[in-house]
C-alpha cells in the first residue's frame, strides 16, 4: 500500500460541499471478480444528490451529461459525504436512465476523489464488499429479502358498489410518481411499479385441527404449474401465517381436496373456485428498501353464489436491503401507507369499511352449496 492510500484511514477529506456526492464508474467486472492494479475507475462529481443521511435506498439520474462524463463505463458505486467520511453504496438496479443503489454494510471511507489512488483503493474496498453480500448483491428480482417470513402483514379496505378499479390504481400510482408520498417511490425495475393480473383461484376452508384452522388456495399457472397458498388464522386479521409454494407439479384437473389429504393429512369443510382481477402499485422505501403493494382488486366466485368482492389492500411484499431489516421502521411504513390510502379513497368520495375481511368469508356464505 503506498502513501496516497494508506491516506484513506488516515486523514479525510477536506471537503466545502457537506452534502457531496461521488459516483464511481468502471468496468462492470470489478463488482464480480478482484480488480487488476491497474484497473480503469473514475469519480465524477454529481454534486448534492437527493440522499438522505442513514437511507437505504439512493437514486441516481443518468442523463446524457453524466453517460458521457462515465465515459461508456458502468456505474458501480455512490459516495455520499456525511461529516467529511463518506457512505457506501453499491448499484442494484439499472434502468438505462436511472440507477438505484442500496446501502453497503461496514464502516464509512476517507479520502479524496481528486486522487487518483484514493479512488482505485476505493473501488478495491468497495467491490470486496459487494462481493461479501453474495447472490443477495445482483441477481435480477432475487435480490429481495423477507423481513417478515411465514408472516403476512396487510390492511383490507372493502369498498362498496362497483369502483373504477383503473382509475383508482392509476391515480394511486400517479400520485407515488409525482412524489406525492414523501420517500417513496414506485418499485424500481418493476414495470415501474404497476403490475396487472387476472387469474383462478381454487380456495378451501381447513376448519380443523385448531392450529390448521384457515384455508388452502390453489393457483394454477400459465406453465401448467400450480401455485398453492397456506393461510392459517382463526380470525380474520391484519397479521396471519402464510405459506406460499410455487412450481408444483399437480397436472392439469387435480382432485385438490385429495391433495390436501395427502399432503397434510387434513379434510376441507368446502371448496370454491374464484376469479381475481388485480391491480397492484408497488411502493419502495429509501428510507428502509421495504416494498409494499397497495392493491385493488375484483373478486367474482365462478358459480355466482356471493356478490363480487370490491377491495384495496395495502400489503407488505418484500425488503431490497443489505442490511438487516429495520421491523420497527416497517410497522411505522405500514402504518403510513395504511393512512395514505384511507385519506386517497376519502378525497375521492370512495365508500369503504376497513374490516380485514378474508375471501374465506367472503365466500363462506355461499358454501353450503358446494360441500367438498
Amino acid at each position: 500500500m503506498n502513501s496516497d492510500q494508506s491516506a484513506l484511514t488516515s486523514a479525510p477529506t477536506a471537503c466545502a460541499d457537506a452534502r457531496q456526492t461521488v459516483l464511481l464508474a468502471g468496468p462492470v467486472g470489478l463488482r464480480h471478480d478482484v480488480p487488476a492494479p491497474d484497473l480503469t475507475v473514475i469519480a465524477v462529481n454529481i454534486g448534492s444528490a437527493a440522499v438522505v443521511a442513514g437511507a437505504n435506498t439512493a437514486i441516481l439520474t443518468i442523463d446524457a451529461t453524466l453517460r458521457a462524463q462515465c465515459q461508456g463505463l458502468a456505474p458501480l458505486f455512490l459516495l455520499q459525504l456525511d461529516e467529511r467520511r463518506w457512505v457506501p453504496y453499491t448499484q442494484q438496479s439499472f434502468t438505462g436512465t436511472d440507477a438505484l443503489f442500496v446501502a453497503l454494510e461496514g464502516p464509512a471511507l476517507d479520502g479524496n476523489p481528486a486522487i487518483a489512488a484514493h479512488v482505485a483503493a476505493w473501488a478495491q474496498e468497495l467491490s470486496a464488499r459487494h462481493r461479501a453480500c453474495g447472490p443477495r448483491a445482483v441477481n435480477h428480482q432475487r435480490w429481495f429479502v423477507n423481513a417478515l417470513p411465514g408472516q403476512e402483514l396487510e390492511h383490507k379496505f372493502t369498498l362498496e358498489g362497483q369502483p373504477d378499479l383503473w382509475g383508482l390504481t392509476t391515480g394511486i400510482l400517479d400520485t407515488v410518481r409525482a412524489g406525492g408520498v414523501q420517500g417513496w417511490i414506485c418499485e424500481h425495475g418493476n414495470n415501474g411499479g404497476f403490475e396487472q393480473w387476472d387469474f383462478d383461484n381454487h380456495l378451501f376452508e381447513i376448519t380443523g385441527p385448531r392450529a390448521d384452522r384457515g384455508y388452502i388456495a390453489f393457483i394454477p399457472a400459465v406453465d401448467g404449474t400450480w401455485i398453492i397458498r397456506r393461510k392459517k388464522f382463526l380470525a380474520d386479521a391484519a397479521m396471519r401465517h402464510e405459506e406460499l409454494i410455487e412450481s408444483v407439479q399437480l397436472g392439469h384437473d387435480p382432485d385438490l381436496a385429495a391433495v390436501i389429504a395427502d399432503r397434510w393429512g387434513l379434510r376441507p369443510a368446502w371448496g370454491q373456485l374464484y376469479r381475481r382481477v388485480r391491480y397492484n402499485v408497488l411502493l419502495e422505501s429509501l428510507a428502509s428498501g421495504h416494498v409494499f403493494s397497495i392493491m385493488i382488486d375484483r373478486c367474482t366466485e365462478r358459480a355466482g353464489l356471493v356478490d363480487p368482492l370490491h377491495q384495496v389492500e395495502v400489503e407488505y411484499v418484500r425488503s431490497r436491503t443489505l442490511r438487516s431489516a429495520n421491523l420497527a421502521l416497517l410497522r411505522d411504513e405500514y402504518e403510513e401507507l395504511v393512512a395514505f390510502t384511507r385519506k386517497f379513497l376519502a378525497d375521492r368520495g370512495v365508500a369503504n369499511l376497513e374490516d380485514h375481511w378474508s375471501k374465506l368469508s367472503w365466500l363462506r356464505p355461499g358454501a353450503a352449496r358446494q360441500w367438498v
